[in-house]
């Protein structure tokens, strides 16, 4: 997932350190309520792990995702930021999702453009970087037997008017 609409940066103002925007606030209030009924949809009761950028929006967006959908652990990953280096960070992910194959894991990462983009790209590489919109959400499966991940689609949920 990618965060929600942020303030613009200011003179001085460290990138890190920019919040939500109120309109971000409702984007990701949007994508969490759909992900919440489409997780309950598969019998899902939450998200399993939650990993997110240590940069202000993408807590503030993990923490409406949490509020929203829940979540059983919640972790922070600086290699997850706009320089991070997606196909390091996919290595060390494959890991990490392989180790928990025994079970049916929901796994969300709150990141940042370019990152997130990259890092589907370096998962799935039959899909080409995409442009993800503000809160947006790209639904991946996880196939620990074929060792394969596949791009599945790009939700952009709306605000209510």
């Amino acid at each position: 997932m990618r965060h929600g609409d942020a303030v613009p940066a200011q003179a001085l103002q460290a990138d890190a350190i920019r919040p939500l925007s109120p309109l971000g606030e409702e984007e990701v209030l949007a994508a969490a309520t759909w992900l919440q009924q489409y997780l309950a949809e598969q019998g899902q009761s939450g998200l399993d792990w939650l990993l997110v950028s240590p940069y202000i929006r993408a807590q503030q967006t993990a923490t409406i995702v949490a509020q929203t959908t829940t979540a059983k652990v919640r972790d922070i990953s600086h290699d997850i930021t706009p320089a991070g280096d997606a196909d390091m960070f996919a290595e060390w992910l494959w890991l990490k999702l392989a180790a928990i194959a025994s079970t049916s894991a929901q796994v969300m990462v709150v990141s940042h453009m370019p990152f997130i983009s990259y890092l589907v790209a370096a998962l799935d590489q039959a899909t080409p970087p995409l442009i993800f919109p503000t809160a947006g959400i790209a639904e991946l499966q996880v196939d620990i037997a074929k060792r394969k991940i596949s791009f599945v689609r790009m939700i952009a949920a709306t605000p209510a008017e």
